[in-house]
C-alpha cells in the first residue's frame, strides 16, 4: 500500500516548526533525505514527504532537542550500527528485555565475551516478535534469519522483518487439515501471494532508533 504523504508547506503549519528548523534538521540528516518526493500539482511542483513518518520524527525531535544537540540527533535516527561492547552483566539490567529472550539468547550465541551492539540489536527485535504470540518454531526461524542476514539499513528507507505462513494444497497430503508452511523474511519493499499471511511484522528502523535512545542510559 502507498504512503499518504503531506506536503511540506502541511508539515510545517501542523508542527509549528519554522521553515529554517526544518531544512536545518534536513541539513543534519535528521530529517532523511529520501523522504523528500517532488511531484507537480496544479500550482506547479511542490515538496511532499511521508504523512506518518514526518509528523512522528518531528514530534521526536521537539521531545528531545532540549537534550541533546544536534549532532547527536543525527546519530540517534541514523541507520548505521554503532561499534560497542556490553557486558552480560549490563544486558541483564536492561529491563527492557526480558529474562526468557536473554537466557534463550545466550543459548544460541556462538560468541564469547562482550555483546556487540549488533547482538543488542537482534534482542530487541527477538522481544519485539515475542510479544506477538508466534509458535516457537517460527520464532526460532526469525532468530537464525537475523544471524544470517547482512544488515541493509539504509537512510529512510523501509526495513521490516516478518513471519509469514502461507497454506499449501491439502490435497498434497493425507489430512483433513490444510497445512501451513512458516517462513520470515527481511525486506525493504516485498509482494507476496494471496494465499500468505503475515502473523508478526517488525519495523527494523523503528526498532534501531527507540534501541539507541534506550542505550543513552544504560551504556
Amino acid at each position: 500500500m502507498a504512503e499518504e504523504l503531506i506536503s511540506k508547506k502541511e508539515v510545517l503549519e501542523q508542527t509549528g516548526i519554522s521553515y529554517g528548523q526544518f531544512y536545518r534538521w534536513k541539513r543534519m540528516g535528521i530529517i532523511p533525505e529520501s523522504w523528500f518526493v517532488r511531484k507537480s500539482t496544479f500550482t506547479g511542483q511542490e515538496t511532499f514527504l511521508p504523512k506518518e513518518k514526518i509528523l512522528e520524527r518531528i514530534e521526536k525531535i521537539k521531545e528531545l532537542k532540549d537534550k541533546y544537540s544536534l549532532e547527536e540527533l543525527a546519530e540517534l535516527f541514523s541507520p548505521e550500527l554503532a561499534e560497542a561492547g556490553f557486558s552480560a552483566e549490563e544486558v541483564a539490567r536492561m529491563g527492557w528485555l526480558s529474562d526468557e529472550v536473554r537466557h534463550y539468547y545466550a543459548a544460541v550465541r556462538k560468541a564469547k565475551g562482550p555483546y556487540s551492539f549488533k547482538e543488542i540489536f537482534y534482542l530487541a527485535v527477538i522481544e519485539r516478535l515475542r510479544e506477538q504470540e508466534l509458535a516457537p518454531e517460527e520464532l526460532e526461524l526469525a532468530i537464525a534469519t537475523l544471524l544470517e542476514h547482512e544488515f541493509e539499513a539504509r537512510e529512510g528507507q523501509p526495513w521490516h522483518l516478518a513471519v509469514a505462513r502461507k497454506g499449501l494444497d491439502s490435497k498434497l497430503f493425507i489430512t483433513k487439515v490444510k497445512p501451513t508452511m512458516s517462513f520470515c523474511l527481511i525486506f525493504t519493499e516485498c509482494l507476496l501471494d494471496p494465499q500468505t499471511k503475515v502473523v508478526a511484522e517488525v519495523d527494523l528502523n523503528r526498532v534501531l532508533e527507540e534501541l539507541k535512545l534506550k542505550l543513552r542510559g544504560v551504556h
